[in-house]
């Protein structure tokens, strides 16, 4: 029991001592003061994205250092995958946002083939992918085209209902993290509430 009590104190990394009396959260609560603005959401979005894409592929380019180069790759592949998805973080609305971020996996997965076309030679070879020549107009690389481009707009149509979600508190959903006494000892309980 104490294990597994110590088991969910550093999976949360939440501590508490022996004398806490409030609430954690780790979703927000049905009701909050706190507004978010679409505006907000899509620029951390488009922000994710363009920047982490346009920075990763530039320092593939201009950088003979390994180390930066395979950086550069993967901030490349978080802003294809994940980059969209933070405007959805941002209000909350981690469904929406795994959805989305899940089809761009998917997606460019079945593009990894097509890396050297579409993003060059050095990428490619930075990531150890690629080593035969495909066209982009092979049915797997539609499929994986369509799926990066639906998930893209997926997220970015969402940020209306994720941020006016977030501000009626119209959550469905929510668990939070608080302190209780077992055994003489603060352990933390995870509870859930689910508002029909």
């Amino acid at each position: 029991m104490q294990k597994t009590i110590l088991f969910f104190c550093f999976l949360f990394g939440i501590s508490f001592s022996a004398d806490a009396q409030s609430e954690v959260s780790i979703n927000r609560p049905f009701a909050s003061g706190q507004q978010k603005t679409v505006s907000k959401a899509r620029s951390i979005a488009l922000t994710n994205t363009v920047l982490s894409i346009g920075s990763g592929i530039s320092a593939v380019a201009f950088f003979d250092n390994n180390t930066i180069q395979k950086t550069g790759a993967y901030l490349t592949l978080y802003g294809i995958v994940g980059g969209a998805s933070t405007g959805n973080f941002y209000a909350e609305d981690y469904p929406r946002g795994v959805i989305g971020m899940g089809a761009r996996a998917v997606g460019t997965i079945l593009m990894v083939d097509a890396t050297r076309e579409v993003f060059g030679h050095r990428f490619a070879n930075t990531l150890n992918v690629d080593n035969e020549k495909v066209s982009l107009t092979d049915t797997k690389m539609l499929i994986g085209e369509g799926l990066i481009l639906a998930g893209f707009i997926y997220n970015m149509m969402s940020l209306n209902t994720s941020v006016q979600e977030y501000n009626s508190g119209g959550r469905n959903f929510s668990i939070n993290v608080a302190p209780t006494v077992v055994d003489d000892k603060v352990a933390p309980v995870l509870t859930a509430s689910l508002r029909f």
